[in-house]
């Protein structure tokens, strides 16, 4: 309720703010425009403004002369008209984005978001047939994408920042529009120096959207080999070892990537002991080999050795059941190597998660990137008048949209699918351990039945 109250505070401190700023901005210009040698002629001549009866003229004033005033205060009634309708042009971006966000926060939430993002980074959804389908149709899919752009939470994020660069190019319109003419010095810059740098700016926003997007495939085949590795424990210790180490072992594998995956996100997103509770797999209420982890064995990874991480401590149990199933040393050292490999992939996943892309680089491409943004409504305002509120909105929304989705995917993890993966681990998992006996049984009807259909051996 108190997280509700205060954000419905900010909507409507941020709606105050938007109308008052627009009233400001009115009232300012109408002073200006109040203050131009027009006006002030008129008023010099000791005419009031509204007055057209005969009591308001004076009687030495010529009929050409009442004229030639209703004319100017024609004139100004038509500046002050055309100065409302240019402020609502400049600001119609802002109006329309935020009519968008809070349009697209009423709609019902279908996804699951990254903890503290409010709602605006969403994880990717694995998929699937369906999903494959729908992203290759054409033209439905270009119509989709683009009204997509009203349920997207990336006009949220780049709210604030459109509203500045908005405020920034309105006020380099009014400037040359209103305060040129009353002798204020006209300032302009060339688009030269633009053109030259937006190379620049291109080659340093792709490098960065590039490199963010190779460490989320990284991460992304990291955790798929995790898959697979676990797949093949899990096989290798039902077809080596005896039943019951068979069962003891494979319950304990699902639990490495939940626990690496509470490592690798915020504790706040996750409940350790939650977690491996349903790594047991789908089915929470199955007894015996489809049982997951018993609460002693759950209590004893949350109460592991200090400065122990959890994931660290499941691999040392499942080395520790390796050695204690007896197993002859090939078959062990095969599944000894498997578990080297998931540590491997740990520390590939850490050292991701500990080492950013250069914080430097990150920062100068986002301060140049907003500063040549900040500018650019000086160098097109005097071939666009009006339309350079638009022509900086649009290039702000697509520049501004690279360099934050680089930021998004750029800790992948947060993002990356990673419960699914851990579900999928644990459900097949406990498939395997529920139905061993309708496994090794089907193998072995399968055998005798390969065997009678083999061609005899020859003599």
């Amino acid at each position: 309720m108190a997280a509700g109250g205060c954000f419905q505070s900010r909507q409507g401190t941020r709606a105050m703010a938007l109308v008052a700023t627009a009233v400001i901005l009115a009232s300012c210009c109408q002073a200006f425009l109040s203050a131009s040698p027009q006006l002030r002629s008129r008023t010099s001549t000791g005419n009031l403004a509204g007055s057209t009866g005969p009591s308001a003229r004076p009687s030495h004033l010529q009929p050409s002369q009442v004229s030639m005033a209703a004319g100017e205060e024609i004139e100004i009634s038509i500046g002050v008209s055309g100065l409302w309708l240019q402020l609502a042009l400049a600001l119609l971006p802002t109006l329309v984005i935020e009519l968008i966000v809070e349009s697209e926060k009423s709609r019902p939430r279908t996804r699951e978001y990254v903890l503290n993002s409010e709602d605006q980074i969403s994880i990717q959804i694995p998929f699937q047939i369906g999903n494959w389908e729908a992203a290759r149709q054409n033209p439905d899919r270009v119509w989709k994408t683009l009204a997509g752009l009203l349920d997207s939470s990336l006009l949220r994020r780049l709210q604030g920042s459109l509203f500045v660069l908005n405020a920034v190019s309105a006020f380099v319109l009014f400037y040359t529009v209103l305060l040129v003419p009353q002798g204020y010095p006209l300032i302009s810059l060339q688009t030269l120096p633009f053109t030259l740098s937006s190379f620049a700016l291109g080659l340093l926003l792709a490098y960065r959207a590039n490199q963010a997007t190779l460490r989320y495939i990284k991460a992304r085949d990291i955790w798929g080999d995790m898959l697979n590795i676990c797949r093949d424990l899990t096989q290798m210790s039902s077809q080596w070892a005896r039943y019951e180490d068979f069962v003891d072992f494979a319950r304990w594998v699902p639990a490495f990537p939940a626990s690496l995956m509470y490592a690798l996100r915020n504790p706040e997103a996750h409940d350790l002991a939650q977690e491996l509770r349903e790594a047991a797999g789908p089915d929470l209420s199955k007894t015996g080999a489809g049982a997951g982890l018993s609460e002693e064995e759950i209590q004893l990874i949350v109460n592991r050795p200090k400065g122990m991480l959890a994931h660290h401590y499941v691999t040392h149990i499942l080395r520790t059941k390796i050695k204690l199933m007896d197993l002859p040393l090939e078959q062990r050292a095969l599944m000894e190597n498997n578990i080297t490999r998931l540590i491997n992939d740990c520390g590939a996943c850490e050292n991701i998660f500990a080492t950013p892309i250069p914080v430097a680089y990150s920062k100068h491409t986002t301060t140049f990137l907003y500063l040549w943004l900040f500018f650019l409504p000086w160098a097109l305002e005097g071939s666009l008048g009006v339309g350079v509120v638009f022509a900086q909105q649009l290039l702000s929304f697509f520049l501004l949209g690279i360099e934050d989705i680089g930021v998004q995917i750029e800790q992948p993890f947060d993002v990356l699918p990673l419960k699914k993966i851990c579900f999928k681990i644990s459900n097949e998992g406990q498939i395997v351990r529920s139905n061993f006996a309708s496994l090794e049984e089907a193998a072995r009807v399968s055998r005798k039945a390969g065997v009678k259909q083999a061609d005899p051996v020859p003599a």
